[in-house]
């Protein structure tokens, strides 16, 4: 009776320690955050992984609505020679000249700042990796950035904070032949490098994309968007992502900003998952080239033609697309007379109160 129980005893705790190996597997499979917020569309939940990666079938055919013309399959990045695949992209020649926000530099040392960043300096104390107690509230404003004492006192690590991703800046500029102070302005006016660390926020990583705003890379690099497709439903997807019913296509904006870009992360040090951050600057990269493509779409659709703009003004344009969506710039061009030609001041003037871009591209470009 004695050895008939132990056995027993023993089968259960073995029953026990699997079903607990299953639910490991499992729950590491999910994504932990639910994604709400649309910096420009309705608001969208992304589904839990269980939901629909071992149940769901590559997806078919629907019937969607899409502010966006729908493009041929042919999505793939053409191989440019160009310093910027951008202006291949537009058909716009390279300037000899190229203003700083435009250029990239032969090393990183090139891409070094010494920057005043209150946000960063604000995470640093607030996180206890500055101390700042003898300053006034501690070195804070109430809006939880760094005041002048706390500046001082966190000066040396925003340097370096603000500098330590300027290698793999550059190695994304140069792979995806696009000006790496772009993408460093862009990530310093976006987050100033501190991606998000909350549990769920609007905009994610530290190019703080929203998730309609992740669009453009499933529909210029057709790579991306199926390998999150086999990821997803354990096949390629058969359709573009255009055809995608609404909610396929928030399935995978929520999956891969959850697995690639979201650099959310409890266990991490402040809340970062700094390799991921890392991982993720090429996708931004090729975000931004991906918004040059639909930028150039968007104009030729409406009309207008990238080949008669200055290369700074379609990079603005791009900026712009980014920054504020297609669904405003799509307003902007629709409001304006194809007639009087294309001019940015036009452009912004059509654009909008609710679309306002001037002052965030004026920081960038600067």
């Amino acid at each position: 009776m004695r050895n008939g129980t132990g056995f027993s005893q023993r089968s259960i705790l073995i029953g026990l320690c699997l079903i607990f190996l299953v639910l490991v597997f499992l729950i590491s499979a999910i994504p932990a955050e639910k994604y709400n917020g649309e910096r420009d569309g309705p608001s969208v939940s992304f589904q839990n992984a269980d939901n629909f990666i071992t149940t769901s079938s590559a997806p078919t055919l629907t019937s969607t609505t899409y502010q966006t013309p729908t493009i041929s399959q042919q999505t793939q990045v053409p191989p440019s020679s160009s310093n910027s695949v951008c202006a291949t992209i537009w058909g716009i020649e390279l300037p000899t000249t190229l203003p700083e926000w435009l250029r990239t530099p032969p090393n990183a040392d090139g891409l070094y700042t010494e920057v005043k960043y209150v946000v960063i300096a604000g995470h640093l104390i607030s996180k206890g990796l500055v101390n700042a107690s003898d300053c006034p509230n501690e070195g804070l404003t109430p809006d939880g950035v760094a005041n002048t004492c706390g500046m001082e006192k966190a000066y040396t690590q925003v340097v370096y904070w603000q500098n330590q991703f300027n290698q793999d800046i550059l190695t994304a500029a140069q792979d995806n032949q696009i000006p790496a102070a772009v993408i460093k302005r862009l990530f310093a006016q976006e987050t100033q490098f501190w991606p998000p660390n909350s549990f769920a926020p609007p905009a994610y990583g530290i190019g703080n994309v929203t998730s309609p705003g992740i669009e453009p890379l499933f529909m210029w690099y057709d790579d991306v968007y199926q390998n999150t497709c086999r990821e997803v439903f354990s096949q390629s997807c058969t359709q573009p992502y255009s055809a995608l019913s609404l909610k396929d296509q928030q399935v995978l904006r929520g999956f891969f900003i959850s697995r690639y870009i979201h650099a959310y992360c409890d266990t991490c040090l402040n809340g970062i998952d700094l390799d991921k951050t890392r991982r993720s600057i090429d996708y931004f990269a090729k975000l931004i080239v991906a918004n040059c493509h639909q930028v150039d779409l968007l104009l030729n659709t409406h009309g207008f033609s990238t080949q008669t703009l200055s290369y700074e003004v379609a990079w603005r344009l791009t900026l712009a697309n980014y920054t504020v969506g297609a669904g405003c710039v799509i307003n902007g061009i629709e409001h304006m007379d194809v007639s009087k030609g294309f001019s940015w001041e036009y452009f912004t003037d059509k654009l909008g109160s609710n679309c306002s871009a001037d002052i965030y591209l004026n920081t960038i470009t600067r």
